[in-house]
């Protein structure tokens, strides 16, 4: 039995959708379905009591209300779905407003109407949900006093007016106050998980990825080689003489000179190329759509500039080289084989002399 239900209710949900988008697509559901099974019982039960006009009024509604359902799960696109909130809302507008404007059954017609604050707020945001409220408010006014003894409008009280109109700017004020907390309430909520998940991908001394990132990063390009059958390269440097840095100027010192490195590797990068904190003093670099040849390439201005640039440490000019191995990444190298290799030459690299762009299809060094 309940089978059928979860089905309907999760119609058009996706995984790689927001989760407020999720929760919007299946609020619009069950209201379409309420909105929809509750306007047919009323237009039926008018149409048995002969009011024909008034039960036109609530089956054409409860047509919109499925429709406006079927739009978001049919098309599934954002544009569709902002069509679908959009029907769905004039609908419920429309239809509370003719009943406004008609009596209704008995003159309960108005008592329908405190369903549109909670509802357009909800579907249509703080602002755009506050607009159409006024909208719909000066709607109200005008059916309530602007078409005074008319034979088209149903017959209030003034007392019964003014306190309907005041009733409803309280209920308008209250939905307003709660969209507008909540949708604070998520956006710090959404702030602090975005910074969450940037603080466990980023390393906090140079603001670069970390290894965790990084292998992401791999996945994510790896997959795309897979797809577009362009191969990518991945490198490992090593500062050389670390060790000795830290234990001259101190451990402070030391992370400076990997802050000021780190900006050097960044300012010969390419926008679409990756660099990231792969632990201690070592580096990861990712060049995309880039094999082995162009990645030395690239390697050796880096190497280049960091030589020609003195980091100023301690009011002082310092000198620091680095090592560099390389590999290309392709479908005959995942990922894990390529960082062995890349590893494997910056070894070579620093065997050989230290300073060097080494190359793992060949381990020969420049």
């Amino acid at each position: 039995m309940f089978g059928p239900i979860k089905q309907y209710v999760l119609s058009g949900v996706n995984r790689r959708y927001k989760d407020e988008t999720n929760r919007r697509i299946m609020v619009v559901n069950l209201f379409a379905a309420v909105g929809m099974s509750i306007t047919f019982l009323l237009g039926s039960r008018a149409f048995i009591d002969g009011e024909y006009f008034l039960s036109t009024i609530l089956f054409s509604a409860s047509v919109i209300f499925a429709l406006s359902q079927r739009l978001q799960v049919r098309v599934a696109t954002a544009k569709a779905r902002t069509w679908s909130i959009t029907l769905l809302i004039f609908c419920l507008m429309a239809l509370t407003l003719l009943l406004l404007i008609t009596g209704g059954k008995d003159n309960t017609g108005p008592l329908w109407i405190y369903l549109v604050p909670p509802v357009t707020m909800f579907f249509a945001g703080f602002i755009r949900g506050l607009l159409a409220l006024v909208a719909y408010t000066i709607a109200c006014t005008i059916v309530l006093f602007g078409f005074n003894e008319a034979d088209f409008v149903a017959n209030y009280s003034y007392a019964f007016k003014t306190r309907l109109l005041y009733s409803f700017a309280t209920v308008t004020f209250l939905s307003a106050f709660y969209e507008y907390s909540r949708q604070k309430s998520y956006d710090t909520a959404l702030y602090l998980s975005k910074q969450f998940e940037r603080q466990a991908k980023h390393d906090h001394l140079t603001q670069l990825l970390n290894r965790r990132g990084a292998q992401q990063c791999l996945e994510r390009e790896y997959a795309r080689m897979q797809r577009n059958k362009r191969h990518f390269s991945i490198a490992i440097a090593d500062i050389d003489r670390f060790k000795s840095i830290n234990d001259s100027l101190g451990h402070e010192q030391g992370d400076e000179v990997l802050r000021q490195i780190s900006n050097v590797f960044k300012t010969r990068l390419r926008s679409q190329d990756v660099l990231a904190r792969w632990g201690g003093e070592e580096f990861m670099f990712i060049f995309n759509d880039t094999d082995e040849a162009g990645a030395v390439k690239a390697l050796e201005q880096i190497r280049e500039t960091l030589n020609n640039a003195p980091l100023n440490v301690n009011d002082s000019k310092i000198y620091i080289s680095s090592s560099f191995g390389v590999c290309e990444v392709t479908p005959n190298i995942d990922t894990s084989s390529a960082i062995r290799l890349a590893d494997k030459a910056l070894y070579h690299a620093k065997e050989h002399g230290r300073n060097l762009v080494c190359a793992a299809s060949t381990l020969s060094c420049r």
